[in-house]
C-alpha cells in the first residue's frame, strides 16, 4: 500500500508518539474499531521505549501504540564512538467490534541512506505486548 505523500509521517519517523489513536487507521476501517475513551501514556525510564494505551468505555484496552528502539555504537574513525539508532519498531493496534485486533507494525532500519522501513498490517486474536 502506497503511503500518501502529504499524510503525517509514519510512527518510527515521528520524534513523538501520534496524539490521535486514528493515526494510521484507514478510513474505510474507523466503523469497525472500538473507538478509546482515555489513553494513558508511559515512558520506560531508563530504556528507549514508550507505550500508550487506549480504553473503552467499559475500561478494556481497545487500542495501544509502542515504539522501542535499538542502539548500537557507530564511529567514523575507530576512535571515538557514540551511540546512534540501528532500529525503531512501532506497532499501533485497534481492537474490532469482533474482539480481533488490527495491528499495524512498522520497523526502521538505520545503516542505509535513506533508511528502509517496512510496513504492514494484520489481524490478530490478541493485543500486541
Amino acid at each position: 500500500m502506497a503511503r500518501d505523500p502529504s499524510a503525517p509521517p509514519p510512527p518510527c519517523r515521528m520524534g513523538q508518539p501520534p496524539t490521535d489513536w486514528r493515526h494510521l487507521l484507514p478510513d474505510t476501517l474507523r466503523a469497525l474499531v472500538v473507538p478509546p475513551q482515555r489513553c494513558e501514556h508511559h515512558a520506560d525510564d531508563e530504556l528507549p521505549a514508550e507505550r500508550t494505551l487506549g480504553y473503552a468505555a467499559d475500561g478494556t484496552p481497545s487500542f495501544c501504540t509502542s515504539r522501542h528502539r535499538l542502539a548500537a555504537p557507530a564511529s567514523d574513525d575507530d576512535e571515538e564512538f557514540v551511540e546512534t539508532t540501528s532500529v525503531t519498531a512501532c506497532t499501533t493496534a485497534w481492537r474490532l467490534h469482533d474482539g480481533r485486533w488490527l495491528v499495524h507494525e512498522s520497523v526502521l532500519h538505520y545503516g542505509r541512506c535513506p533508511p528502509e522501513e517496512t510496513a504492514r498490517y494484520y489481524l490478530s486474536e490478541t493485543m500486541p505486548r
